[in-house]
């Protein structure tokens, strides 16, 4: 496949779509804010490669994130994806114990996964997802299981310098109608994409992956489309965190610091606020620089 792409394929004869996913440089952009120990890098690879997966399931203009608060020792991870697919991922732990395994399920236990649909226009949509499940794989299979009952088959891979995904997923019924023939194809279509592999994501063309998987099905495969890393981070937007503080908190930090300086978790970019910048947020003023 090509780096830092995602591409899209439909079965030709049956009402099933897959995506599949590479993440590299996307990945390392992502992670550079912050020196992450090897078993978190690999857990946000998995989160940055979902996102993108799922954010190119539906048509919107927005952006979907995938966090999880409140677990031990990952206090918060979260990934987002927008729809032109730009791509940021951040996490705040505590000290790791070695001497206990490091897998998904106790990295992230007591916590609970949000997935949330913002659009540019119109209302937030969230939902939660129990992590039930060793892997998050599993827990958004569970997901899709849910919301929308449709059969949905996920795959996410990181070994901390690249990430890649693939999902398969029935479309509500149209070429199909019948419940029996829907199933059997589903059940046909799950088996094979079930062979797919990792390092085959990584090495080879997606013409080739489609052809090796589903050799007997005729199968239509759309160009790939990039992803890049992209941070939302501004002076305006620190301000608003600041406001939120409230006015009496906010005006005892600019007493004790007339410049306060904020560091974004995303992308590590600083950004410096007087009182006088606030207030631009206030006001609604262009921003100074």
């Amino acid at each position: 496949m090509q780096n830092d792409s995602s591409s899209r394929f439909i079965m030709e004869g049956a009402d099933v779509r897959g995506y599949m996913l590479q993440l590299n440089r996307t990945l390392t952009e992502s992670l550079s804010a912050s020196d992450y120990p090897a078993p978190i890098r690999s857990l946000l690879g998995e989160f940055l490669a979902a996102a993108a997966l799922l954010s190119q399931t539906i048509k919107f203009e927005g952006r979907l994130l995938l966090q999880v608060k409140g677990a031990s020792p990952i206090n918060l991870i979260a990934a987002e994806s927008s729809h032109e697919r730009g791509l940021r991922c951040v996490a705040r732990f505590e000290p790791l114990d070695d001497s206990g395994p490091l897998d998904f399920e106790h990295l992230l236990a007591g916590g609970t996964l949000v997935v949330t649909i913002e659009p540019d226009q119109g209302d937030r949509y969230q939902s939660l997802v129990p992590l039930t499940a060793p892997t998050l794989s599993e827990c958004l299979e569970f997901y899709f299981g849910q919301s929308d009952q449709l059969g949905t088959q996920i795959m996410l891979h990181c070994d901390g310098q690249r990430a890649c995904g693939f999902l398969l997923q029935q479309l509500p019924p149209q070429r199909t109608p019948s419940p029996k023939a829907r199933a059997d194809q589903w059940q046909h279509f799950s088996i094979l994409g079930a062979t797919l592999t990792p390092d085959e994501i990584f090495t080879l063309p997606e013409a080739v992956i489609i052809s090796r998987l589903f050799a007997e099905d005729p199968v239509e495969l759309f160009a790939p489309q990039t992803h890049h890393f992209a941070c939302t981070c501004s002076r305006q937007r620190m301000a608003s965190a600041l406001l939120a503080l409230g006015e009496d908190d906010l005006e005892a930090l600019l007493e004790e610091q007339p410049i306060l300086t904020m560091a974004c978790e995303f992308c590590g970019a600083e950004h410096r606020l007087d009182r006088e910048a606030i207030a631009e947020q206030v006001r609604g003023d262009e921003p100074r620089h």
